[in-house]
């Protein structure tokens, strides 16, 4: 008996230590489509044919908790994230009101097909607050596209996804994985 409550303490005392801190933002929508209407999905498709498709437009719209962020989300306005603070967790109570989003869409055989990285200034969004159970949030859309025959090096891509199977688009936020969403090219 002696040795069950020794050890239900040492699970209760070390497991806050190995969990997983959980972000603020809320992924209200993520999907691929072929286009956008009015800065809206004109559709959901995860399938994208050649001779039918010009573009895989990726589109996600995050929440932001209005008031100050948890200690969990640590935020920089700058490309370079010191390995210190990621690994020792120094600094997390810092919070600046810049998010830095990378996208990065894979090919089936692991090559970087597009990255595009994106500066949001919390401050500039201000007065477009959305209320959901009763909470202010600030909503953020991250949105990008890639061409199926022609490269749009802008939107940072750098190949063309030649490769029939399944892609995927991995979402980071301040140098963290917070979504991913896949698509499949067919001839």
């Amino acid at each position: 008996m002696k040795r069950l409550i020794i050890a239900a303490a040492l699970c209760a005392l070390f497991s806050p230590a190995f969990a997983e801190k959980t972000s603020p933002v809320l992924i209200g929508h993520i999907t691929t489509c072929s286009g956008l209407i009015n800065n809206y999905p004109a559709d959901t498709t995860n399938w994208f044919f050649r001779a039918q498709h010009q573009v895989v437009q990726y589109w996600a719209y995050l929440l932001f908790p209005d008031k100050q962020l948890s200690p969990g989300m640590k935020q920089r306005n700058h490309y370079f994230e010191n390995p210190y603070a990621v690994y020792s967790g120094a600094n997390t109570e810092e919070v600046e009101i810049s998010n830095i989003f990378e996208l990065r869409i894979i090919s089936p055989s692991g090559k970087t097909i597009a990255e595009k990285i994106l500066n949001w200034d919390r401050s500039l969004s201000e007065n477009k607050k959305v209320t959901v159970d009763n909470r202010e949030y600030l909503p953020y859309v991250v949105a990008d596209y890639i061409g199926i025959k022609q490269m749009y090096p802008e939107n940072g891509q750098g190949l063309l996804p030649d490769e029939i199977g399944l892609y995927h688009a991995d979402l980071y936020l301040n140098g963290r994985k917070i979504a991913m969403t896949f698509f499949e090219i067919k001839d």
